[in-house]
């Protein structure tokens, strides 16, 4: 069944009260849903470095072991040419294994070097590490407080937010596709993203700005879909002044 003007604006009063709850209820929860997604991102952030240091730490350690058993292995070397010198006849030869010895007895002392340095890279990652677990605590402390936050906000309102979700479908199942698009299209670019306004005291609701006599009467016919010129709502209704005054006087 074909929609007239005036339905298809009541529909979308209908409508963009729907979402002004829905917003009502996403500025009751304010900014704790961004909150606990930046905790939970800075919490992955510091598990991800602390994993990254603990690889280092091993990395570290096997270093150090790979350089004890480089001395261990020069050691037998230095063993071996010893053993040999003894046993040598000429003394070019005797300078040769004398540089092999040498040369492993640096290979040692540059492998304790190393040794030395690895342990002093350790105990500063260790440092950071434990460093790195308080504030892994501290974190997952304020990301439980601000979760369990959260979850008492959405617990107090989940109801109502699921009940407007479906009148919300319910309401858009009939809208055709070029309203849906225009409707959606202004809400995104708008203030709150409340898409309709109305004519109230000859302006328009959403920005303030006053209209044309022309432009109330055709809202006031609803014969076309009218759009505010300054802010582009669509405006669906005019207020009733007496009910305006009415307001005004019980303020």
């Amino acid at each position: 069944m074909t929609q007239t003007i005036s339905q298809k604006l009541s529909n979308l009063l209908n409508l963009n009260h729907v979402d002004k709850s829905l917003a009502d209820i996403a500025k009751v929860r304010g900014d704790l849903p961004e909150e606990v997604k930046y905790l939970e991102d800075s919490l992955a952030e510091i598990q991800a470095k602390l994993k990254k240091d603990e690889e280092i730490l091993v990395d570290l350690e096997d270093n150090i072991k790979m350089q004890r058993i480089k001395i261990k292995d020069s050691e037998k070397m230095i063993k071996r040419y010893e053993e040999h010198q003894m046993n040598i006849r000429n003394s070019r030869e005797y300078d040769a294994v004398t540089k092999e010895l040498e040369l492993h007895k640096l290979d040692i002392q540059l492998s304790e070097k190393n040794i030395k340095a690895y342990y002093e890279q350790i105990e500063k990652k260790k440092a950071e590490i434990e460093d790195r677990k308080v504030l892994l605590t501290k974190s997952e402390k304020n990301l439980e407080e601000k979760q369990q936050e959260l979850k008492s906000v959405i617990e107090g309102t989940v109801d109502t937010e699921n009940d407007l979700h479906q009148k919300r479908e319910r309401i858009i199942h009939s809208f055709d596709a070029s309203l849906l698009q225009l409707y959606e299209t202004v809400r995104r670019n708008v203030r709150q993203s409340l898409a309709i306004s109305i004519i109230r005291k000859s302006a328009c609701s959403g920005c303030f700005t006053v209209v044309y006599p022309q432009m109330e009467a055709e809202v006031r016919e609803k014969n076309v879909i009218v759009t505010c010129p300054h802010c582009g709502r669509i405006i669906a209704d005019v207020a009733d002044p007496f009910l305006e005054e009415d307001n005004d006087a019980t303020a």
